[in-house]
């Protein structure tokens, strides 16, 4: 697929790079707070700088939305890189005279955020501009696959880089990763969509409010809302993860390293294999399926405690979500009219945004008085509910040729 559409390959390979480098700077800069801040204050201030990449999706939303559709898909995107990095330039230019300050990194990450907070959608709006439309389903998994590979490999290579380069050799690493992913937008070319017809002179036009354009879509209004509702259930594993590990395992890291990367394991091969997979005209009630058997896998070690069967559940679970998101995915990019694909990725995204630290808080809080193999039950009951809610759904009409 990759060598069928080059210009996505470039996009997609500069991204790779961008948000792996990214990761390895957010592993060097939690380090570094924790080595830089008194013990009473490390957690408040880690925890802030995680929530803070949950903020720009949320608040800027109708912004976000409109200049996608306004705007050329690839000028967004140059644009985003290049703020990115020049910032982190910046900051590795402080770091390397010794001069950075933990209040510095604040900014930084709010304005980090916000790139990606355009680029996301931005990509996944550009995708038919960028391959045929045979292979837009096999391009939303690679798109899908993204983060899990850049978290893999940042998890994987993080630890090692920051012995070797350190902290002002990981944020140099990062601008540097930026810097490339720019140039491979620069090569790539896109091909604009063809630009829908205009309304009659007498037509109202639709106003195009943060949220209000889905009431015009009312088959895809349900399906952002279970999707959104999916993270919300699924998000908690990363927490639910090290409890289960340390409290009920009685483990230590390389066990929960192990799990970890079973799980993303899963996530890269469901993602990367779901195209392959045929679903016909029943997209909705396939991934009802996938999201049943995905909460029946975290089930597993709420019934059963055993490592390995632990890993095999969370890598099955994982390539459960991985084949989902894409089908689900892959359906928006039928379903929603072109004019308003920006507004309804950034809206996508805002609301998977806001599950996260709702669900990292209401997890958290549940896991201070319940047992982490309760919370996997509780997981898995919120799944199997959803699926069934979902699998009432009907198949919304696609709009694309």
């Amino acid at each position: 697929m990759l060598l069928r559409n080059k210009n996505f390959a470039l996009v997609w390979v500069g991204q790779v790079l961008s948000q792996g480098g990214t990761r390895v700077y957010q592993i060097a800069l939690l380090w570094w707070l924790l080595g830089s801040l008194p013990a009473d204050s490390r957690g408040l201030a880690s925890g802030a700088f995680l929530v803070m990449g949950a903020l720009p999706p949320l608040l800027l939303v109708r912004q976000i939305g409109r200049r996608l559709d306004r705007r050329p898909s690839r000028t967004v995107m140059l644009r985003t890189e290049l703020i990115a990095c020049a910032v982190v330039t910046v900051l590795a230019i402080l770091a390397t005279q010794d001069a950075v300050s933990p209040w510095m990194v604040y900014p930084v990450a709010v304005v980090l955020a916000t790139c990606q907070a355009f680029f996301d959608p931005c990509l996944l709006k550009s995708l038919p501009e960028l391959v045929a439309g045979k292979d837009i389903e096999r391009a939303v998994g690679f798109g899908a696959a993204t983060q899990s590979v850049a978290n893999f490999a940042g998890a994987a290579f993080g630890a090692v880089l920051l012995a070797t380069v350190g902290f002002t050799g990981a944020i140099w690493l990062n601008a540097a990763s930026y810097a490339i992913a720019a140039l491979c937008l620069t090569a790539a070319r896109f091909t604009p969509a063809p630009a829908p017809p205009a309304p009659p002179a007498e037509a109202p036009v639709a106003d195009g409010g943060t949220w209000h354009f889905l009431g015009s879509m009312p088959g895809v209004r349900p399906l952002l809302v279970c999707f959104a509702a999916a993270n919300f259930f699924s998000a908690p594993t990363l927490l639910v993860l090290p409890l289960y590990t340390k409290l009920v395992l009685a483990q230590g890291a390389g066990t929960l390293a192990i799990l970890e990367a079973a799980l993303w394991l899963g996530l890269l091969l469901g993602a990367f294999l779901a195209a392959s997979i045929p679903t016909g005209s029943r997209t909705i009630r396939f991934g009802a399926v996938c999201i049943a058997l995905f909460g029946l896998c975290l089930a597993v070690p709420g019934l059963l405690v055993d490592q390995w069967l632990y890993a095999v559940a969370l890598a099955a679970s994982g390539w459960f979500l991985g084949v989902s998101n894409v089908k689900f995915t892959a359906l928006f990019q039928q379903v929603v009219p072109t004019e308003v694909k920006g507004r309804f990725f950034a809206a996508l995204q805002a609301a998977i945004s806001a599950t996260f630290p709702i669900a990292f808080l209401a997890f958290g809080a549940f896991g201070d008085a319940l047992s982490p193999q309760l919370l996997t039950l509780a997981q898995a009951g919120g799944l199997l509910v959803l699926a069934v809610a979902l699998a009432q759904l009907r198949e919304p009409k696609p709009v694309m040729a």
